[in-house]
């Protein structure tokens, strides 16, 4: 056999055995980018299905309060410290879809046309038989407003720390912060 492949190669010109072998590395690439076995493909639909999930409106408004006031007790002259934040919108999944547009030329008609655009979402049946649309990207929340209420609040230095650590954290412009005296 061994034998035979040497005959076979010596007889083929080098240039046609260059494009058979390329076009068989081609050929490997693309049945292996099909999927390959079952198991891995579940695995990959399984991550896609937990990193879609969108984190509840609450959950990402408890959460961010929580974190604010664990790192705004920490900085110098704040002191007691509550903070409630309230958003503009939750988050939001944009999926994939296939857009396919089509253009009717009536040139009888005075050379009008009519144009149609059909949009259909790509999905994948998870591991359940259950179809689900396919997530693009997910948008974080926008968050509307932030308001500090703590015990260094009439203090300008301790106002400008606190406003320089909400507006960084965040990303939120200084007119979404305020920041107020804590009362007795």
């Amino acid at each position: 056999m061994l034998d035979r492949c040497k005959e076979l190669l010596t007889k083929v010109d080098k240039t046609k055995l260059i494009v058979i072998l390329g076009a068989v590395g081609v050929l490997l690439i693309f049945l292996s980018s099909l999927g390959g076995n079952g198991k891995s493909r579940k695995g990959s639909s399984q991550s896609t299905g937990a990193s879609s999930t969108p984190v509840s409106q609450e959950a990402y408004v408890s959460q961010t309060q929580k974190d604010l006031t664990d790192i705004l007790q920490k900085v110098q002259g704040v002191g007691r410290v509550e903070v409630m934040v309230t958003l503009e919108r939750s988050s939001e999944s944009q999926y994939l879809y296939e857009e396919k547009k089509s253009v009717d030329a009536m040139a009888g008609q005075g050379g009008k046309s009519r144009e149609s655009t059909e949009r259909s979402y790509l999905l994948v049946e998870d591991q359940n038989g259950k179809k689900q649309a396919v997530v693009q990207s997910t948008l974080e929340p926008v968050i509307k407003g932030v308001l500090i209420v703590c015990d260094g609040g009439g203090d300008p230095t301790v106002e400008g720390r606190v406003l320089e650590a909400v507006t960084t954290l965040l990303d939120v412009p200084s007119n979404r912060v305020y920041i107020a005296k804590k009362g007795g």
